[in-house]
């Protein structure tokens, strides 16, 4: 079984698996497969939103990919950064025996202990539930992030889910405590190239939103 994805005009077909056909209940929710059955339209509106931020920058980068699923992000990316070479890690060995894209490499790993390739020049942080708080509340993505800063790649990519609830007043409590402003959908890139900045040396170069969340590609502060 195949289904199509079009991205940026173009037809992307994904093979899914039979037993991962929808409705036999194989595919959790969650799961990359899952969102490619259920939701084909809104995976590849998020896919072209994330891929926009790769246009423009020099070909030849050498990529490694958190949380890399199925590897729909290099699938969608390829023609339009034409990497040297992609490594993405995922947790869940069975994202990696349905990864779609045969030109990157699919490792089965915790992100948060599998050691980014030396020489690395672009780091992906596709996250499926980050937020801006959560990379200040929770130790174990922090002390990742810090990692990441360190190792200095030249582009670094974060998606942030928060964009879509700060119209809540029960969040606006940890942004307020954290810039001593309140956010809002206008300011809340700002915020976040203030926090990277800040704390990683990392300065947002382009955003852009849709696809349920916030998408933000940074390049080292000099």
């Amino acid at each position: 079984m195949e289904q199509i994805l079009t991205i940026r005009g173009k037809r992307f077909p994904i093979s899914i698996p039979a037993s991962s056909q929808a409705g036999d209940g194989a595919v959790l929710g969650g799961h990359p497969l899952y969102y490619v059955i259920k939701q084909p339209n809104a995976t590849a509106h998020y896919l072209e939103k994330l891929s926009s931020l790769f246009v423009g920058i020099p070909p030849g980068q050498t990529v490694f990919e958190f949380c890399g699923g199925i590897g729909l992000v290099p699938m969608a990316c390829w023609d339009v950064m034409s990497p040297a070479s992609w490594i993405s890690v995922d947790i869940d060995p069975s994202c990696a025996a349905s990864y779609q894209e045969p030109r990157a490499t699919a490792i089965v790993g915790d992100m948060y202990t599998t050691p980014i390739p030396e020489g690395t020049d672009v780091v992906i942080c596709d996250f499926p539930n980050n937020t801006l708080p959560k990379m200040w509340r929770e130790e174990q993505r922090a002390a990742l992030l810090r990692r990441i800063a360190e190792f200095r790649p030249r582009y670094w990519e974060i998606t942030d889910v928060g964009y879509y609830w700060i119209h809540l007043a029960n969040h606006w409590p940890l942004y307020e405590k954290q810039f001593g402003e309140r956010p809002t959908r206008e300011n809340y890139h700002l915020l976040f190239d203030r926090y990277m900045r800040e704390n990683f040396g990392y300065t947002v170069t382009k955003w852009t939103v849709g696809g349920g969340a916030q998408y933000f590609l940074m390049e080292a502060v000099c």
